[in-house]
């Protein structure tokens, strides 16, 4: 059985709050209900194929977006969501594409990349009611989250 939330994320800028909305969401909905790469994926695993089972199953697509999200860049000084292979525009499209509930959550004062940053596989993700949620609110915040998820 797959996970039933996956979360997205990049490791930079937003890991704290990721890995605190994955133990959140672990004790709300069980830890064989969400899904993080770092927990979720063995080693020696094909990495691309796993997300693609994972979100092919999943219920709903958690997109975290810290400050450096839209800007990250890889070795070579190139966007990273420019590319094609990269994982976090993979699991967005493919959410997207399955037409399931795809949630961005704003971190550490992060904002709605606007469509016109956004590769076109990714434009829609503008059109997602976004929540934010915040260090100093996080309780308040994740019980707003969890409250939406239990509809889901």
């Amino acid at each position: 059985m797959g996970k039933s939330i996956f979360i997205s994320y990049r490791r930079i800028g937003s890991s704290w709050s990721t890995r605190s909305l994955h133990e959140r969401l672990g004790t709300q909905f069980g830890k064989d209900h969400v899904f993080m790469d770092v927990t979720d994926i063995d080693y020696g695993s094909d990495f691309a194929d796993r997300i693609e089972k994972e979100i092919g199953r999943c219920d709903v697509v958690l997109v975290v977006i810290g400050p450096q999200w839209l800007s990250a860049a890889d070795t070579e000084g190139n966007r990273r969501l420019d590319n094609p292979g990269d994982y976090v525009r993979m699991e967005i499209g493919m959410g997207l594409k399955r037409r399931i509930p795809v949630i961005p959550i704003l971190v550490d004062g992060a904002s709605m990349p606007g469509e016109e940053a956004l590769p076109d596989d990714l434009k829609p993700l503008t059109r997602r009611n976004a929540i934010e949620l915040r260090h100093s609110h996080f309780d308040g915040d994740i019980q707003l989250l969890l409250d939406s998820l239990q509809e889901i």
